[in-house]
């Protein structure tokens, strides 16, 4: 018995940091390294009440959502749609335009294969997905299997397995869950970062968006949903963030801008604008 609760204790932080949500739903670095809240011009639905834009970075505070159970009858965001009271000044609502490449964040929480730090090629990446739901959908659909939720993109999973290069788990940027290129300096709090392109063929209008992680197949899908204006053009997008104060600037790739040279970043560039959030 005292081996059995020995081994527990070993277990239950691994078990416990392989979680995650997003942070960010419009960052402006692609493949960025550090976590930055300027650069982040939305924030998921009912962010603020879990303090998401101030708090750690890697701290849910209530905000994750694992549909556990039984995932086909889970609701699928922390809180029941409510424009109105769940986004403010402070955490405002995305705005894109068709065509767009928007970036997500998320943090680590553990959950990278980089050999750097972790003697483990295998730490699974199962499915990253983003849905949207029609804008006429008044109410979330119930559940992850809903017919309602179409797919706007699959994000891929990272490499993983116990025979793959070792050398593949520390090349970034990686597709799906793990491109994490600071995960060594903390396994935790580290960020990472997704994007997706929003299709030529949605109606402008406003859009639910949901993104679903799963781990590995033996563990409940992992979301987190928001809203979105979405444009026809950037015109219309620019003037709508400019009505609010906001950079028209759209995300840059951090690996194009940047010359790095053994893990070095040789004459830094950071093209961030101070309007982006306030």
């Amino acid at each position: 018995m005292k081996l059995f609760v020995a081994l527990l204790a070993v277990g239950l932080p691994a078990l416990a940091a392989a979680h995650s949500w997003i942070v960010c739903t419009d960052y402006l670095e692609n493949n960025g390294w550090y976590w930055d809240q300027a650069k982040c011009r939305a924030w998921p639905r009912s962010a603020h009440r879990y303090n998401i834009r101030f708090g750690n970075f890697g701290h849910h505070r209530g905000f994750l959502n694992k549909l556990d159970n039984h995932p086909e009858e889970t609701a699928l965001c922390t809180h029941p749609r409510n424009d109105d009271t769940e986004y403010t000044d402070l955490t405002p609502m995305a705005a894109y335009y068709l065509g767009q490449k928007v970036v997500l964040t998320h943090p680590s929480n553990g959950h990278v294969a980089d050999v750097r730090c972790k003697n483990d090629t295998n730490i699974v990446d199962t499915e990253n997905i983003i849905f949207s739901v029609d804008q006429a959908e008044p109410q979330d659909p119930c559940c992850i299997d809903s017919d309602k939720l179409l797919v706007v993109e699959d994000l891929g999973i990272s490499p993983f397995g116990p025979d793959i290069d070792p050398v593949i788990t520390i090349t970034y940027p990686k597709p799906g869950f793990q491109n994490v290129p600071k995960f060594c300096e903390h396994e935790r709090k580290s960020m990472g970062t997704y994007n997706f392109t929003i299709p030529m063929d949605m109606k402008p209008g406003r859009h639910t968006f949901v993104w679903k992680w799963i781990r590995s197949p033996a563990v409940s899908p992992f979301t987190t949903c928001w809203e979105a204006d979405v444009f026809a053009t950037k015109a219309e997008r620019d003037a709508h963030y400019q009505s609010t104060g906001q950079t028209t600037v759209d995300m840059w790739d951090f690996y194009q801008i940047n010359t790095i040279v053994n893990g070095e970043i040789v004459d830094p560039i950071d093209p961030v604008d101070p309007i982006i959030s306030g």
